[in-house]
């Protein structure tokens, strides 16, 4: 029997290093049921969950890792396992945190705008944002799924096993959920989506609400639009398509600068509109909720893991409702079929890891 993450029975086991050339694992999302009580799901909401019901184990692969033994002293070994093997063995208790970003931050969006300036905003390719409900993050529910994460091969997704079920999360179904364009890079920027080429100085947007700095970070941008109005029509918008890339989507720590790239693209609406924003904001995701486990695993299940996710997590929760059957209203509210997908939930509660992990991810007949 493997004990996973989930299984509060699991024994205690030595604690293993994976290295970073590692394999690493995704999967595709797939859209569950609503709660009970919504109305049916449209086609856009039929299950497309892979290999449910698996009957055999898959192909055999073998990694090498580094075993910390009990005495201290490092063992080196090579690690065979099946690809739908889970991939942390040990049940422990995990409290990851949002950094700064989050769907919380659109209320600050929906107040700087003027309502002149909302209608405007409608026609970028973030104006269905502000359709998108505030909502809290929750932890225990992303470090539930994660505690389910399986040997997968396919290095641009992260595939789970909840009971005998496989839930792929992958980049089309970031682009189901949050409407982002998550086409490929153009061939202005690197393989980071970076523009190779930049002018040098300052953006005059930057310049002209930012005098005399050369650098903003972004807590002074939250501030910014937190404190003023801007009357410039344009120059509101721009300001705000600059606010939810660097701290919704590609959210990171406060005390972290705007990337300067963001002020020049944004000088073309055009460019900025069109740049595939979600293709950056899910491999920056990815990125973080693949490492987020990685080397944090603890001998004693009573010792609570705290770690930290960027980008924008909130597309992976709101993926996580849609792979359940049934959801009750103390977790989650369903507001019925909406495009894009993440418009659907709302006023989502804060839950406890037990009450999680006992009422869905150890219960057979919720997903």
């Amino acid at each position: 029997m493997v004990l996973t993450r989930s299984s509060p029975a699991a024994s205690k086991a030595a604690d293993i290093a994976v290295p970073s050339s590692s394999i690493r694992m995704k999967s595709h999302p797939s859209p569950g049921a609503p709660s009970p009580g919504a109305p049916a799901p449209s086609a856009s909401r039929i299950q497309t969950r892979s290999s449910p019901n698996i009957a055999a184990a898959g192909p055999s692969h073998k990694m090498p890792i580094s075993m910390k033994m009990n005495d201290g002293s490092v063992v080196d070994k090579v690690l065979e396992f099946e690809e739908e093997e889970h991939y942390h063995k040990i049940w422990f208790y995990g409290k990851p945190a949002l950094i700064s970003g989050g769907l919380v931050a659109i209320n600050l969006v929906k107040k700087f705008l003027t309502p002149t300036q909302k209608s405007k905003f409608r026609s970028t390719s973030f104006g269905h944002f502000l359709d998108f409900e505030p909502l809290v993050f929750s932890g225990q529910l992303v470090h539930c799924m994660l505690l389910k994460e399986v040997f997968h091969l396919n290095p641009n997704e992260m595939m789970f096993k909840v009971h005998e079920t496989l839930l792929k999360f992958s980049i089309s179904d970031f682009a189901l959920i949050t409407g982002l364009n998550c086409a490929e890079y153009p061939s202005f920027c690197n393989v980071d989506g970076i523009p190779k080429q930049l002018p040098f100085g300052s953006s005059w947007l930057c310049g002209k609400y930012f005098p005399g700095k050369s650098s903003i970070y972004r807590g002074d941008l939250y501030d910014f639009l937190d404190q003023n109005q801007v009357k410039d029509d344009t120059d509101a918008i721009k300001l705000v398509l600059i606010f939810i890339v660097d701290y919704i989507l590609l959210s990171k720590k406060d005390n972290k600068l705007v990337d300067k790239y963001l002020w020049h693209m944004v000088d073309s609406l055009d460019m900025f509109g069109s740049f595939p924003w979600g293709r950056k904001s899910f491999f920056l995701t990815l990125e973080y909720l693949k490492k987020a486990l990685k080397g944090k695993q603890t001998d004693s299940q009573q010792d609570v893991i705290h770690y930290e996710l960027f980008g924008f997590p909130t597309a992976f929760q709101i993926w996580i409702y849609e792979c359940f059957i049934s959801l009750p209203k103390t977790v989650i509210s369903y507001n019925g079929p909406k495009i894009p997908r993440i418009c659907s939930w709302s006023k989502a509660f804060k839950s406890k890891f037990f009450s999680l992990n006992e009422k869905f991810f150890d219960c057979e007949e919720v997903c």
